[in-house]
């Protein structure tokens, strides 16, 4: 008999469960599109954006100087002189301040390397439409070296080949011989 009444409210609790999804409305990750508009799509705009992902994706393989961004470390394996690169984000000023910086770094990047961060708290853009700076930099005691600099403006990207798609999920921009994604959150 217990086994009998346990089975009963597993299958009540399962079939309960299957009950709430069936008419629970379906779910969308803010969508983009509204109604059509006389055959026009009718985009929802969005006025918050934040930051939750950064991937360098190339990068030059020497310093301004032609010199390794690291000297090559034999006991450590490190043939290559690779950076150990991290990022921040500034806005574009001659004293920039810095509004996100990354707490660790990545050793040994090299240029063929695809180094994606994700943010663990997204960095919201204030306000919306402005330009911002992400910063590569090599890590190193005591000062670090900054390698480049790309510049993004977050607001909405109009693409004459895509006028229905404004808001993509990523933006990759290349600067000076560095290209770097970012992935963005859009809100209305």
């Amino acid at each position: 008999m217990l086994i009998s009444n346990k089975f009963k409210i597993k299958t009540g609790l399962v079939l309960l469960l299957l009950a709430f999804v069936a008419v629970m409305p379906a779910c969308q990750d803010d969508p983009e599109l509204g109604t059509e508009n006389g055959g026009i799509p009718v985009i929802t705009p969005k006025t918050k954006a934040s930051i939750t992902i950064i991937q360098l994706n190339s990068y030059p393989p020497v310093d301004p100087n032609g010199n390794l961004w690291d000297p090559i470390d034999s006991p450590n394996f490190d043939f290559q002189g690779s950076p150990d690169a991290f990022f921040n984000i500034t806005i574009p000023d001659p004293q920039p301040p810095v509004l996100w910086s990354q707490n660790s770094h990545f050793d040994d990047v090299t240029a063929a390397d695809t180094v994606p961060f994700f943010l663990l708290t997204p960095y919201e853009v204030v306000p919306f439409g402005s330009s911002i700076d992400v910063n590569v930099y090599d890590y190193e005691l005591p000062d670090s070296t900054l390698m480049g600099t790309v510049n993004f403006v977050i607001g909405p990207y109009p693409d004459p080949a895509q006028p229905d798609k404004p808001y993509p999920d990523y933006v990759t921009g290349n600067q000076n011989g560095y290209s770097v994604t970012i992935g963005i959150k859009w809100e209305e």
